[in-house]
């Protein structure tokens, strides 16, 4: 009986001075940056935002004790940026 050896796995040749190289190791660590940086930097922002909306219940609780009325409309507005979810338009239109 034989028996098959199997060769070594040799080592793929990178050269760094190829452009060609350099233009595709670019555009992986770019493709990293941007696929967990923007889902990162919006899960950040949609926490401070929260965190931002409850302070303004709390200032909104405090002001309905003290006085008897709530914020108006455009007094929250003025505290809280609205975000670009918030202009948008929820229709059903199927």
């Amino acid at each position: 009986m034989s028996t098959l050896l199997m060769q070594p796995a040799r080592a793929i040749e990178v050269d760094l001075s190829d452009p060609d190289t350099q233009v595709a190791v670019a555009g992986i660590v770019l493709g990293l940056v941007a696929g967990l940086g923007a889902p990162l930097w919006y899960i950040n922002r949609i926490e401070k935002d929260d965190e931002r909306l409850e302070e303004i219940r709390a200032l909104n609780r405090a002001n309905y004790e003290a006085t008897g009325e709530y914020l108006k409309e455009d007094e929250i507005s003025s505290l809280r940026k609205p975000k670009w979810t918030d202009r948008r338009e929820w229709v059903d239109d199927d």
